[in-house]
């Protein structure tokens, strides 16, 4: 359990550097790119969140095939 814990810590840390980052260059003026910065960050974790259940949804169905 601890290290899911800290793979999802490290991931979300990442993940929101990365969003940060990319509404600093998508906007020239700063508090345009803050104001944007949560609408970006949820979807960019909405996307990952919808990719981890049709993963988990193709192991379910897909995988368990005996």
């Amino acid at each position: 359990m601890k290290d899911y814990l800290l793979h999802g810590g490290l991931f979300l840390f990442a993940g929101t550097v990365i969003v940060a980052i990319s509404c600093m260059f998508a906007d020239a003026d700063d508090s345009k790119a803050i104001k944007a910065f949560p609408r970006r960050w949820f979807t960019f974790f909405g996307g990952c969140t919808l990719v981890i259940l049709i993963m988990l949804l193709f192991e379910h169905t897909l995988a368990s095939v005996n």
